[in-house]
This record gives C-alpha cells, structure tokens and sequence, in this order.
C-alpha cells in the first residue's frame, strides 16, 4: 500500500473484519502500528469506564443544608409587608382632602397655597408678619415704633404694621 491506513481501517481490523492487504501494512508500517495500539488502548478504556459502577455525583448539596432558605424567605417578605402599610398610612393629598369631605375644599387650600390667598382680607393679617419673617432671616430683632422712635431701625411701614407687645 502507498499510504497509511485510516481510522475507520484502524476499527475494521480492531474488530477482525480487516483485509488482509490492510492486516500487511499494520504489521510493516511503524506509524499505523503505533496509532492502531493507541486505538486499542482508547476502547479499552472505554470499555473499562462503561463496565464500571456509575461514580456519586460531585457538586450536589443536600437539601438539608437549605432548610432556613424559606424562614429567610418568609421574613423578607414579613418586612416588605410592614414597611408597605407604613408607607401606606403616611397622609396623602388626596387623604387631607377625604378628611376635608370636600375635594373643592381641597382645591381652594392648594390654590391659596400656591398662587395666594383669595380673599383680601386675609394680606394684612399675612403683611403684619412679614416683619417678624424678615427679622428672623436676619436674625434680628422686627423694627417696632418704640424701636423706631429710639432710631435702633429706620423701616415705618413695618414699624407701625408691627403690634406693641
């Protein structure tokens, strides 16, 4: 033969079924005679693996070990539970607004929250504090018309809105 024999030749003359031109060449040829003992060596071990009992599985954890997964489970969930009705009974707008009985009620305090009040006579009550509010972003005493009068402040308009205590 001008070439090496196959694999599939290698198999046929494992199991007997080769020619005997193929059986010539395995006996003259080193090469092939050195692959076919490789071969031989390959199924051996293969069959000694298939013959064998099966080996205990590697990397299983018994489920002993994860009894507290569904304690751990349950809390969580415990804990998600609360903190959601505590977030749920925190006052919303729209419970001021139940209490109020009244969502026109509602309304009106959020106009006159955001835009001002709606009735005039509200702003000189709100204009008589404005002084105070002044005083205390100045930290600060509010000018009086005592304090005016003694020239410890120089601003008349909230010298005479300001109440004498």
């Amino acid at each position: 033969m001008k070439r090496c024999l196959s694999e599939r030749a290698l198999v046929r003359l494992y199991l007997h079924e080769g020619t005997a031109t193929q059986q010539f060449h395995l006996r003259v040829c080193a090469d092939c005679a050195e692959r076919y003992e490789q071969l031989v060596g390959d199924l051996d071990t293969i069959g000694q693996v298939l013959k064998a009992p099966p080996v205990r599985e590697i990397g299983r954890v018994p489920l002993a070990r994860f009894r507290w997964v569904p304690a751990a489970i349950t809390c969580a969930a415990l804990v998600a539970l609360v903190l959601d009705v505590a977030w749920l009974r925190r006052s919303s707008p729209v419970e001021v607004a139940e209490r109020a009985s009244s969502v026109s009620a509602f309304a009106t305090d959020l106009s006159d929250a955001l835009f001002g009040p709606s009735d005039t006579s509200t702003i000189p009550a709100v204009a008589a504090e404005a002084p105070y509010v002044e005083a205390a972003l100045e930290a600060g005493q509010p000018c009086t018309r005592e304090r005016l009068l003694s020239g410890d402040c120089s601003d008349e308009v909230s010298a005479f809105l300001t109440e004498d205590e």
